[in-house]
């Protein structure tokens, strides 16, 4: 029995994705070309996905250039961005590679009421 490519859990036979993930992939396809982050939350919680297997397919990076959350995160900031009449030229990749660095950076240890420096 084959995985799915999404959440590595059991697809079927001859089947690359489950039907869980199958039918949060219709769901996203059909918010159309500009949804938000929350709409995009709400859609895939009315499937029958549980919450677990949500976050595997949103965290999936199947080609190797950002997983699904990268990709609709780097949409969402060109969106905003082109709103506001700025250049911008973000993709999953480099959300992927801020992301990874973020998580490399060494924690501070803050007194209450101090602010991170290398925060924004």
């Amino acid at each position: 029995m084959a995985k799915c490519l999404y959440c590595q859990e059991k697809a079927g036979w001859f089947k690359s994705v489950c039907k869980d993930c199958q039918s949060m992939l219709d769901v996203i396809g059909g918010l159309g070309p500009s949804f938000s982050f929350r709409d995009m939350l709400d859609a895939l919680m009315a499937t029958q996905a549980s919450n677990e297997k949500i976050e595997k397919f949103l965290e999936a990076d199947i080609k190797g250039q950002g997983s699904i959350r990268d990709l609709i995160t780097a949409r969402m900031t060109n969106e905003l961005a082109r709103t506001v009449g700025q250049p911008t030229d973000t993709d999953a990749e480099k959300v992927r590679r801020i992301r990874e660095e973020e998580k490399k950076r060494p924690k501070i240890a803050l007194k209450p009421g101090e602010v991170d420096p290398f925060r924004r």
